[in-house]
């Protein structure tokens, strides 16, 4: 698939999220999430994720400023756990034993898939969100993202690691989300007059030349992650990166 044509599939996505949630959040109509809200998330997961460099997480976080002046009851991402999903192995559970006791499992599967994957460089633009969060849109540059995340499924499957896999939904965007709702919209329809400005607005680039392997909650916090391993990506020819 050309960049072209994948940049537009995300697009779609992204466009189409956006239609769902956005006249119910200028409504007010929105799914508060009582578990954050209610202090620490004891289920654990495993993730593969990667981070934004600290330029773009600096961009990130005036992003937040101005979703934060509107609606400053709402939960911002800490910088430290912002982050982009690169598949979810496992989905946050309260019974994770039985998964991270193949934990060895998981990391062969994840170091046989990122053999040779190059360093994947992504564009920000702008927001979309659900009616539980905003989040800031991400625009993979060429198709290694794409071809990881179907290794990584491959290797999964053929180790039978893959009945928790994409159980929520088949992962396709590149996105982090940033702002969540845990409590009710003090003024709805000037909190979506903002989204609609920042909707489209660029925001930077990132380059991912590593991933890590986490054991975490659902919110990704920093204090509740373990980190199991970094995994390099092989160097790529340098690119036009801001």
């Amino acid at each position: 698939m050309t960049d072209t044509a994948a940049n537009a599939r995300l697009q779609s996505h992204y466009d189409a999220m956006w239609d769902r949630s956005f006249g119910a959040v200028a409504h007010g109509d929105i799914d508060c999430d009582a578990r954050l809200a209610a202090g620490r998330d004891l289920r654990r997961g495993l993730t593969l994720i990667a981070r934004p460099s600290q330029t773009l997480r600096a961009r990130f976080d005036a992003v937040l400023d101005r979703l934060a002046s509107a609606e400053p009851q709402q939960y911002r991402q800490p910088a430290d756990d912002m982050h982009v999903t690169i598949l979810s192995l496992f989905t946050v559970t309260d019974h994770p034993a039985p998964h991270l006791h193949r934990l060895a499992d998981y990391r062969a599967a994840v170091s046989a898939a990122l053999n040779g994957i190059e360093a994947i460089d992504i564009d920000f633009v702008g927001v979309s969100l659900s009616r539980s969060a905003v989040l800031v849109r991400g625009f993979p540059r060429g198709s290694a993202l794409e071809t990881l995340r179907e290794r990584l499924r491959s290797e999964l499957r053929a180790r039978d690691l893959h009945d928790s896999l994409d159980q929520r939904y088949r992962l396709i965007t590149a996105h982090a989300t940033l702002f969540r709702f845990i409590a009710p919209l003090q003024n709805a329809p000037r909190f979506a007059e903002l989204l609609a400005i920042m909707r489209d607005e660029p925001l930077g680039a990132t380059r991912v030349d590593d991933m890590e392997l986490v054991i975490n909650d659902w919110y990704m916090s920093s204090e509740s992650v373990q980190r199991v391993a970094i995994f390099p990506l092989r160097t790529s020819p340098p690119g036009s990166m801001p």
